[in-house]
């Protein structure tokens, strides 16, 4: 059996982010090789868009040394505060620089809504309002309608927040009328509660990293190739074919 893989994902992952790259190990399948880098995103205003955007395309040019097959930027926050508009302008110049397939966690994240018929869902989020709202006008430009958002406040380091306060909030929020969750956030142990969210609720939750994967696998290896079998933990999405 071959130890090195022969196909690559590539990540482009915050310069803080202590969460991707374990679960990506984790719940990835095996044939999958997913190389990393890392860049200072500072959403919120701490970085200008075009700094950002700049360094983003620096970071895609380092992935192609190790001869990827595709690109993830994986910027949840950097990527809404742009809009539809302007994250398809920065993948376009990514696509342009790298002659790589790139996509976004935010790009996953949507299509991961759609492929399990998520029209009304309720946003879970780490941080505050600002960040809450940019992010729903985000998901409802692309006909995501969010009944009801909800968030921490920023109130600690989302990577030490235990799974089970983000399964709390689920319990606290859920409204009937949604037809499931999404958990944004990629510097979060979010993915740790997929499972026990749709155990509890009968409805699928999408998190930020577990949608990253569920793209990224499929666009590397093709839909029907990834996983023998759905692994255990990462939620309904995985058995979308």
């Amino acid at each position: 059996m071959a130890i090195l893989p022969t196909r690559g994902l590539g990540l482009i992952v915050s310069a803080g982010n202590r969460t991707v790259e374990p679960y990506f190990r984790k719940f990835g399948p095996e044939q999958l090789g997913v190389f990393a880098t890392r860049m200072r995103m500072g959403s919120g205003g701490g970085r200008t868009m075009d700094e950002i955007a700049e360094d983003a395309t620096v970071a895609a040019k380092l992935l192609t040394d190790a001869k990827v097959d595709v690109i993830c930027l994986q910027g949840t926050g950097i990527i809404m505060e742009r809009g539809p508009s302007g994250e398809a302008e920065l993948i376009a110049a990514i696509c342009k620089a790298t002659s790589t397939p790139t996509y976004t966690a935010t790009q996953a994240a949507v299509e991961a809504l759609k492929a399990l018929e998520l029209r009304k869902i309720v946003l879970i989020h780490p941080l505050g309002e600002n960040p809450m709202a940019r992010e729903q006008a985000y998901l409802e430009e692309l006909g995501i309608s969010v009944v009801h958002s909800v968030g921490r406040g920023g109130r600690e380091q989302s990577a030490s927040v235990p799974s089970q306060a983000w399964v709390d909030l689920a319990q606290e929020n859920d409204r009937p009328e949604a037809d499931g969750f999404f958990l944004s956030g990629s510097n979060t142990t979010m993915f740790e509660a997929i499972a026990q969210i749709e155990s509890a609720f009968g409805k699928p939750a999408i998190t930020s990293v577990q949608a990253s994967l569920w793209a990224g696998a499929r666009r590397v290896l093709g839909m029907g190739n990834a996983y023998e079998t759905p692994p255990a933990g990462a939620g309904q999405l995985f058995t979308v074919g």
